[in-house]
């Protein structure tokens, strides 16, 4: 059975490490004092607040909500670049 996230067509169609993706309270609450800080700070995040961050929601937690906001952003940043035309154009 192949699946649309298997282009090489090699799962036999079961999901596995489904508890890898499961949701914690804490995560929430993290993102959103992230969040809030680097609204405050013009978009950054200082190493102290990390090191406040993963004392009070631990190193995981903490690592998640940091690399959520960073795929967030890259997102946004890829959406907002022109796209580039490949096509010659003009006299050379």
């Amino acid at each position: 059975m192949s699946n649309w996230y298997d282009p090489d067509h090699l799962s036999d169609g079961k999901v596995r490490d489904i508890s890898v993706h499961e949701e914690h309270p804490d995560d929430w609450d993290c993102e959103i004092e992230l969040n809030c800080h680097k609204t405050e700070n013009s978009g950054r995040v200082s190493t102290v607040f990390m090191r406040y961050l993963r004392d009070k929601y631990g190193e995981n937690t903490a690592d998640r909500a940091l690399k959520r906001a960073q795929k967030r952003e890259q997102r946004a940043r890829g959406e907002d670049m022109p796209i580039i035309s490949t096509k010659m154009a003009g006299v050379f």
